[in-house]
């Protein structure tokens, strides 16, 4: 039962991060990240042509809908992936309820 209160507390305190984080991932970096974040954000943008501004205008559109609201499900561990979402700046757009893990389980 100690590890599930370890487990509990861990994750209480991954929200209050996120929530707390969510529209300024930016204030949880020195200047010099914060500028290496936008340059990377910005090289993004450009290597993928414009990948991440549709990305953002189709999930502000769905969010925008009534009875709509965006879902994520990745294959990455849940920590991480929150962290991804904070980096690309979609924490407004993304609430932590709505972020699953959905990797299988092996049978092996």
């Amino acid at each position: 039962m100690d590890w599930m209160r370890k487990l509990a507390f861990r994750y209480r305190k991954v929200i209050e991060v996120y929530e707390k984080y969510k529209g300024n991932v930016s204030a949880l970096l020195s200047p010099q990240r914060r500028d290496s974040l936008q340059g990377l954000r910005a090289d993004i943008e450009t290597l993928t042509d414009g990948w991440l501004g549709t990305a953002l205008k189709c999930l502000l559109l769905i969010q925008s809908r009534k009875n709509r609201v965006n879902v994520l499900i990745t294959t990455t561990q849940l920590v991480p992936a929150l962290s991804k979402v904070l980096l690309y700046g979609l924490g407004e757009i993304l609430p932590i309820e709505n972020i699953y893990e959905g990797r299988s389980k092996s049978t092996h």
